[in-house]
């Protein structure tokens, strides 16, 4: 799609998780297109200052070098701590590559870390004929909920309006209640790829407030084909629940929980399915078939491989995520994203190719995180 670049101004939401704090409107400019979204730049930004990170950025920066040698032992020694999760003991995994790190190069690396302005990106709405195109996401703390941000109220209740269901509080591990937690940034766009168009609309307050039953882009969401979830069965966080319900009608799948257990057995190249995926092996590879709606693009797909690890997003919403049964290389692992010709409804298919360290056979592609 040709990134257009419309002129003017476009209105979008804040809503602070705050309740006695007023939802407020705010404006940016429409000429940074698709590929520098002002919406989303700024959200970035906002969470990255609200969070700390820009602090600890500009606190590394100015470190005097006895600071980041300090720190730089903490960092070692936590990753080398035989109760680290992340590092394995001081012996393999992370905390092997550390220790290899000089302090700066290990600096280096946090400061990257650190600098890296994000948020997390939730579809209420898909582009589909019956909303005329129009997509509507929020914009959040992509770690609200372990931060102990405050639960929003009126967040969560938007992302209901859409027809999303909320997975059941005993399925959260920590014990919270399902949905929004932290301030976050509600916008629309128009997005119709048919037609060679990405634009930022406008977005105003009463859209988001008051009886959202009656708020028409929620009305629309919620019919057949409107772009988001139905029948209070799929949670927003799983786009593809969201984006079957959308234009098939269904009720969710079993993706309200946002994790992907791939089935199991070790049998070579049959086909396994589990909760709607499909995933095979050959002695090299393993292949795992995901179905998203139609007209899903290559530009919402975000595939992040690990060593035994695997993250796939789409429009910022995830779709798969945990530890593979066995180690990957990561310079051998794919994806591609094609039309399902077994699809009624003309759906699309997701496919990721993990290629195998070790010729062996896995019992499972991904276990639930």
């Amino acid at each position: 799609m040709t990134d257009i670049q419309p002129t003017g101004m476009f209105k979008y939401v804040f809503i602070p998780a705050v309740e006695s704090e007023p939802i407020s409107s705010c404006e940016a400019d429409k000429s940074g297109g698709l590929s520098n979204d002002f919406l989303a730049k700024n959200a970035k930004q906002y969470f990255f200052e609200k969070n700390g990170g820009a602090a600890r950025a500009s606190a590394l920066e100015n470190a005097t070098p006895e600071e980041k040698k300090l720190v730089a032992k903490q960092i070692r020694d936590m990753y080398a701590s035989p109760s680290s999760s992340s590092g394995g003991g001081a012996t393999g995994g992370a905390g092997s590559q550390l220790a290899q790190m000089n302090d700066d190069d290990l600096i280096d690396v946090v400061k990257t870390s650190e600098a890296s302005a994000t948020c997390e990106i939730t579809a209420l709405t898909v582009p589909t004929p019956t909303n005329n195109y129009q997509c509507v996401s929020m914009y959040g703390d992509d770690q609200g909920r372990t931060r102990n941000l405050p639960f929003n109220v009126r967040a969560t209740a938007v992302m209901k309006a859409c027809g999303h269901g909320l997975p059941p509080a005993t399925s959260n591990e920590d014990g919270k209640q399902s949905g929004i937690y932290g301030d976050v940034f509600v916008g629309k766009c128009k997005d119709n790829e048919m037609a060679d168009i990405w634009e930022r609309v406008d977005l105003n307050v009463e859209e988001v407030e008051g009886d959202l039953d009656e708020v028409e882009w929620c009305r629309i969401a919620r019919k057949k084909g409107g772009g988001g979830g139905r029948g209070g069965g799929a949670a927003a966080a799983s786009l593809s629940g969201l984006m079957g319900n959308a234009l098939k009608g269904g009720n969710g799948g079993g993706m309200a929980g946002g994790a992907v257990p791939m089935g199991g057995g070790g049998g070579g190249g049959g086909e396994m399915s589990e909760n709607g995926y499909k995933w095979s092996q050959t002695d090299d590879e393993v292949e795992i078939k995901l179905a998203v709606a139609p007209g899903t693009k290559a530009k919402y797909v975000k595939v992040k491989f690990g060593r035994k690890t695997l993250k796939v997003t789409v429009a910022g919403q995830t779709l798969c995520e945990g530890e593979t049964w066995s180690d990957v290389v990561i310079d051998d692992c794919t994806y591609t994203i094609q039309d399902d010709s077994e699809s009624a409804t003309g759906g699309r298919e997701l496919c990721v190719t993990l290629g195998k360290k070790v010729a062996e056979q896995w019992n499972y592609a991904v276990m639930r995180k």
